[in-house]
């Protein structure tokens, strides 16, 4: 049959589609351009140490409590008898000539005493005990001895605590801290050199210095004037150590 115009119909072919065989080869082409593994990175090594180190420190600081203790039968006696005899110890230490010397009170107690009456386990008063306590503050460690003497000659009966102390530790924290460092640094270079790696930076630091506590040197109770008559209170303030200690990771890198 042919048209109106007597001309051919003119032939065209159905359009191509790619079969299964080529969709799979396209997509198996993408797919292993997209998960190709990244390169792989080189590990990194570290090595942890520690180090540790001591600073002694001479202290210069003393405090000394003094207490005066006195008994009477009735509060107001002992009251201002306790008070009497804490006036002449503390112009006693006043006229010491130690220079920069505090005097504070520490502590007032005044309390009764009592005694067991009879069988029937009754207790009353038969008098009162008035303690007096102060502190002395004194930069002069040497002056110690000397201090203690005058307050027991002026009447205290008790010396209730002694110690001593350094003024500002910071300077031997930060000396022992530094010391610290030194050593672990030191091990570090030495096993790094050995196995014939690289030293690098720091990658973790923990440690540190704990500040100096206090140290007492005597608690002397009830120590009467007469012991101490014979000869001079030898008082030796000693050596005062600051501890320091680190734990440091370096990081390692091979020899160029």
């Amino acid at each position: 049959m042919r048209n109106a115009s007597n001309r051919p119909f003119p032939f065209r072919a159905p359009p191509r589609h790619p079969g299964p065989g080529a969709w799979g080869l396209l997509t198996l082409v993408t797919f292993f351009g997209v998960v190709m593994p990244p390169p792989v990175e080189a590990q990194e090594t570290s090595l942890q140490v520690s180090g540790s180190a001591q600073v002694e420190a001479s202290p210069d600081r003393a405090r000394i409590s003094f207490a005066v203790e006195t008994e009477a039968e009735t509060a107001g006696e002992a009251g201002r008898e306790n008070a009497e005899l804490m006036d002449r110890v503390a112009n006693a230490l006043r006229d010491s000539g130690v220079d920069g010397l505090r005097i504070e009170t520490s502590g007032y107690q005044l309390q009764p005493r009592y005694r067991r009456v009879g069988d029937d386990r009754q207790q009353e008063i038969y008098g009162y005990t008035a303690r007096n306590t102060l502190q002395v503050i004194l930069d002069d460690v040497d002056a110690v001895g000397g201090l203690v003497d005058r307050a027991l000659d002026a009447g205290a009966n008790r010396v209730a605590g002694l110690q001593f102390e350094i003024r500002d530790p910071e300077p031997y924290r930060l000396e022992a801290l530094r010391l610290a460092v030194d050593q672990a640094r030191a091990e570090a270079e030495a096993i790094s050199g050995a196995l014939g790696m690289r030293l690098g930076q720091p990658s973790a630091v923990h440690g540190g210095a704990e500040r100096p506590q206090p140290r007492a040197m005597m608690d002397m109770l009830r120590m009467e004037t007469a012991e101490m008559a014979s000869a001079p209170t030898p008082v030796e303030a000693g050596l005062q150590t600051v501890s320091a200690s680190v734990s440091i990771t370096y990081r390692l890198h091979p020899e160029r």
